[in-house]
């Protein structure tokens, strides 16, 4: 049996946008699991990854991550979900005063108390992949749209997440860093990786889903 993940048990969130907002959610979510969104509501696909991705607190039910409550009124409390959490969506955002290679080593930084850790091995050749060595030293300012969007794909996917979380990549993302996107993402999924992500392109919809979350 899947070792579980993820329940959300009577799960409501306000709307977002245009959207209805979602009533009374349930979804459980085991490792190794890849579920697209199928909806009419693109606002509401977004309302459920912020959701699982713990950006947007319930107004009501609960929410259990291997078997345990989280409780939204300690944002500390949340850190350790959040951290084997990977999420890609155009609300993501970088730390415009800081370096890429910062913004890339944050959150490492806060947990292992240090600021003079290196780089580990897998972001660094994430780096590479993307063609972003080059990059490393420049704030996001100083680097196009696209540039920004694959270092912050980098930032996601070098945490090891046991749950990855996109929204409509190819959206964002030229033909050639989508391609190079769909062939990293092949070897994440080795890894028994949980993945829940809302796309309109059908090919990438049959290649990563397993199953479909219909709202």
């Amino acid at each position: 049996m899947a070792s579980e993940l993820v329940r959300l048990s009577d799960y409501t969130l306000e709307p977002f946008g245009d959207g209805n907002g979602l009533k009374n959610i349930n979804l459980a979510l085991s490792k190794g699991e890849a579920f697209s969104i199928r909806t009419d509501s693109p606002d509401d696909a977004h309302l459920l990854l912020r959701g699982l991705a713990t950006l947007d607190p319930p107004k009501s039910g609960q929410f259990f991550y291997k078997g345990k409550e989280l409780d939204f009124s300690d944002y500390r409390s949340l850190l350790a979900y959040k951290k084997k959490v990977g999420y890609i969506a155009p609300d993501a955002t970088l730390i415009t005063n800081r370096s890429m290679r910062d913004n890339l080593m944050l959150m490492r930084y806060y947990f292992e108390n240090s600021t003079s850790i290196p780089m580990s091995d897998q972001a660094i050749e994430l780096c590479k992949v993307f063609e972003l060595e080059k990059g490393l030293d420049f704030k996001p300012p100083e680097l196009d749209h696209e540039e920004n969007r694959l270092f912050l794909i980098v930032r996601e996917l070098s945490k090891n997440p046991e749950i990855l979380i996109a929204e409509r990549p190819r959206d964002f993302l030229r033909t050639k860093s989508f391609e190079i996107l769909k062939a990293v993402l092949r070897n994440v999924m080795k890894k028994n990786v949980a993945f829940v992500f809302f796309s309109t392109d059908e090919a990438f919809k049959k290649e990563f889903s397993d199953g479909q979350i219909l709202i």
